[in-house]
């Protein structure tokens, strides 16, 4: 934003007269500075209009030449010089100087102040600023009824006609949504291409042969929708940059709207799934919230459990999948673990839904799934896929493990109660084992074989293929090295036990 130089040079009451560089008067000014030193440029940003006396300025054609050569390499817009004081004339080496490097020379009568000058500009840079929001205020109700009737798209094409510029919203992703004029993307193939796959600043801008472009990003919050371009052959104005923002603004909230609207839903599913596992619900009840949620629940329910990173981001992860899938969210935090229903037809389901999660969040996550239960079962469901869920946690695997498969060696799986029966088996078993060493006798493999088939002999003495009087001479030492009573439910589930932590990992010297 600038004074065109010709504005300034018709204004009466200045009395600027032209007498060098006529073809530059539509360049802009954008200060007017009042400078008397030799070689102001050092000083200098470009765009001025530099007022002197010359009171440094020796009149000959060399020193006047190289004074213009190094305003002109500044930048500078043109040259004031005031007469009157140093010079009654402005000198004519000056003159000829401006006109051959085609730096406009104006000549400042002695009645007109520096300070006119300057004055004239400023309040004309502030008369345009206060232009330039009038004409947003303008455009800016043009734009928010584009995005209620239009979207995204009707907003970049009133960005893109209001700023006479080109305008192209590119997705999270770097693919072109929308652009204005239609063949904009094309047209600035480069600049969409080299921001596809980058991360952006919230703002930024960029100049090269072709122009200046200037990069927004749609967002709110942590959540980045996309970015917006806006490419034009000129120097962008501070009204563009204003509108560009509340163009990238109004595509944010018109992508927010369905997002929000999840995440209030998700909140109400949240709540209610807390009252479900509780068996705060009714079982009919439920069947008909989740029927008009569009949960499937003919077959009964089933739940997920994840654990690893951070529960919230799991459950987001893993209802944008559901969302894709045409399922609604019915999740919540338990004990650290993000647990997730389920339609019980929907087990397969579950596998590809936690490998979606995994690769939008890339952290290790852990999965369990629960048995199929009808909705009054709601806690025997959750507890089950939490324990699978720590069984995956200590295979360190990528599938999920379904609490079905853990039939019978739930106890042995988990760290928690491994590390206690290996402690009773350490107890129980170590004198038949020295026994068997010391010996060369089965104790350890016919005890195993005896307890497996419910104490049954015909059985148990088949499946080690001895007579049963030789397992029941076995058992009879059994029962003298370990002064146990094998006849008694409790002390044989006991042995059981122990039993099975003996067969674990890591005690392979022990197996019976």
């Amino acid at each position: 934003m600038g004074v065109p130089l010709g504005w300034l040079t018709r204004r009466q009451d200045l009395g600027l007269r032209v007498l060098a560089g006529r073809g530059g008067l539509d360049r802009d000014v954008v200060w007017a500075h009042s400078i008397e030193l030799a070689d102001p440029a050092p000083w200098l940003n470009g765009g001025e209009l530099v007022l002197t006396t010359g009171l440094r300025l020796a009149p000959d054609p060399a020193a006047c030449q190289d004074y213009v050569a190094r305003l002109r390499k500044a930048g500078v817009t043109a040259i004031g010089f005031g007469i009157g004081l140093s010079y009654e004339q402005v000198p004519e080496p000056l003159v000829e100087a401006a006109e051959e490097a085609g730096v406009p020379l104006l000549e400042v009568p002695l009645p007109t102040p520096f300070l006119a000058v300057t004055k004239a500009v400023m309040e004309r840079l502030a008369q345009q600023q206060y232009e330039g929001l009038v004409q947003a205020s303008r455009i800016q109700p043009r734009m928010t009824r584009a995005a209620l009737h239009g979207g995204a798209q009707a907003v970049v094409r009133e960005l893109a006609v209001s700023t006479g510029t080109s305008a192209v919203l590119l997705e999270h992703e770097g693919r072109v949504r929308a652009a204005h004029p239609p063949g904009a993307a094309a047209m600035h193939d480069d600049w969409v291409t080299g921001l596809g796959g980058a991360e952006q600043a919230t703002a930024s801008a960029s100049c090269d042969q072709d122009g200046v472009t200037a990069v927004q990003q749609v967002r709110v919050g942590p959540r980045v929708h996309g970015r917006l371009l806006l490419v034009a052959g000129r120097t962008l104005t501070p009204v563009d940059h204003l509108l560009l923002g509340h163009a990238a603004s109004l595509i944010a909230l018109e992508a927010e709207k369905p997002l929000r609207l999840r995440d209030e839903q998700n909140h109400v599913n949240e709540l209610f799934l807390r009252l479900l596992l509780d068996g705060t619900v009714p079982a009919a009840v439920g069947r008909e919230h989740l029927s008009e949620a569009g949960f499937p629940v003919r077959d009964g329910i089933r739940v997920l459990a994840l654990r690893g990173g951070s529960p919230r981001q799991a459950l987001e992860a893993v209802g944008t999948e559901l969302v894709e899938r045409g399922l609604p969210l019915f999740g919540r935090v338990y004990e650290s673990c993000a647990a997730v229903l389920l339609p019980a037809g929907h087990a397969a389901t579950a596998q590809t839904v936690v490998d979606g999660a995994r690769a939008r969040l890339r952290p290790h996550l852990s999965a369990g799934l629960s048995a199929a239960h009808n909705l009054d079962a709601g806690s025997a469901a959750l507890a089950e896929a939490l324990n699978a869920a720590s069984v995956a946690r200590t295979r360190g695997g990528r599938e999920v493990v379904p609490f079905e498969s853990l039939a019978g060696r739930l106890l042995t799986a988990l760290p928690e109660t491994r590390r206690v029966l290996a402690t009773l088996a350490e107890t129980r078993l170590t004198p038949l084992a020295a026994h068997d060493t010391a010996h060369g006798t089965d104790l350890l493999v016919s005890l195993r074989a005896f307890l497996e088939h419910n104490g049954g002999w015909e059985a148990a003495s088949a499946a080690l293929g001895v007579h049963r009087h030789t397992l029941r001479s076995r058992m009879e030492r059994v029962r003298s090295v370990l002064g146990a009573d094998l006849d008694s439910a409790h002390v044989r589930a006991e042995l059981l036990l122990a039993l099975s932590a003996w067969q674990e990992p890591g005690d392979g010297d022990r197996r019976g």
